[in-house]
């Protein structure tokens, strides 16, 4: 249901894919963030790979030590939130939750109890442009397994009639899918949950200054010394090294989503993976959609719905598009 090739752990992208559509660009050491850091503001910079992507930390810390051992803490809590998300596990929260489709409430861990929460709270939003249960889309066109062929329209109508009539019941952590039929996909909100976890570990750490970036869904925590945010530049998917738009990020999130580098070929058609909930193929309203919100789960789940049906929805805070020709 999402943007990128950037969530095979959480169901959405074809293997070896993890191309940003947008990127945040920090400077790789104080001599380019203004004045000097203050003593015992040392910067600190963590490459790592996660959700099957790459991940890119960038902090400052009372020392070189301390920051290295937060950013590894924040990695092992978005590695956590993985390990509860994904659809490649089948012992994973989620894939235990599609199985008991059907069957009456389950207990549920807290993240994806959180998560569902917020995932029916944007779908209302919305107006369903947002949806969690997409995943019988995703499996027919070809997402979560190989296809020889495109999905036939007996295929698109019985994964529309699941999608339609898909029932998520939460209470507290307990959580039923209504119908047997029923199968949960969270790659439009995983990554942004993800952030604004790792967020909480870098804050409770006492950081104050941070960039994470996940594949080029950003969330800054305060700014750089001297600066006015942290600069975040909107790549454009159809010319490479283009830029669409930047802005300074400071306790906000951004994503991007876009249709034009998780794909699937059928012949000469070329099919993204960000689905249309209402007409059960892939989103074909814009190239690329990426807004900035409080939380990075504000800012996902967001920019999935403005790709598919684009609006002024309320919690975006800036938007950029790229239309289609």
């Amino acid at each position: 249901m999402k943007r990128r090739a950037f969530l095979r752990a959480l169901g959405l992208a074809t293997a070896g894919a993890a191309v940003p559509a947008g990127f945040a660009r920090a400077a790789a050491g104080s001599a380019r963030l203004g004045p000097a850091p203050a003593a015992g503001d040392v910067f600190v910079e963590r490459w790592s790979w996660a959700m099957g992507q790459p991940v890119h930390l960038q902090l400052f810390a009372a020392s070189e030590a301390a920051g290295y051992d937060v950013a590894q803490a924040a990695l092992a809590e978005l590695r956590r939130v993985e390990r509860a998300l994904t659809l490649f596990d089948d012992t994973s929260d989620l894939c235990e939750l599609n199985r008991a489709a059907g069957r009456g409430p389950l207990d549920v861990g807290r993240d994806l109890a959180l998560v569902l929460e917020a995932a029916e709270r944007f779908r209302s939003l919305t107006g369903g442009a947002f949806d969690p249960a997409v995943e019988p889309l995703m499996r027919a066109w070809g997402f979560h397994a190989a296809r020889t062929s495109p999905p036939s329209s007996a295929e698109l109508a019985e994964a529309c009639e699941a999608l339609r009539g898909a029932r998520v019941r939460l209470d507290g952590r307990r959580a039923a899918l209504g119908s047997v039929t029923t199968q949960l996909d969270l790659g439009g909100i995983g990554v942004g949950y993800g952030l604004d976890r790792m967020a909480d570990v870098l804050r409770g750490a006492g950081i104050r200054r941070a960039l994470l970036d996940v594949s080029g869904d950003v969330l800054a925590i305060g700014t750089p010394p001297g600066e006015s945010g942290w600069l975040v530049e909107i790549a454009d998917p159809r010319v490479l090294g283009r830029v669409r738009g930047h802005t300074r990020l400071r306790d906000a999130a951004l994503a991007t989503s876009a249709n034009t580098v998780s794909v699937v070929h059928w012949g000469r058609a070329v099919r993204g993976h960000v689905m249309n909930p209402a007409t059960g193929y892939p989103a074909a309203a814009l190239v690329q959609a990426t807004v900035t919100a409080p939380t990075g789960i504000e800012a996902d789940a967001l920019s999935t719905a403005m790709l598919v049906a684009p609006a002024r929805y309320p919690g975006v805070t800036r938007a950029w598009s790229i239309e289609r020709a």
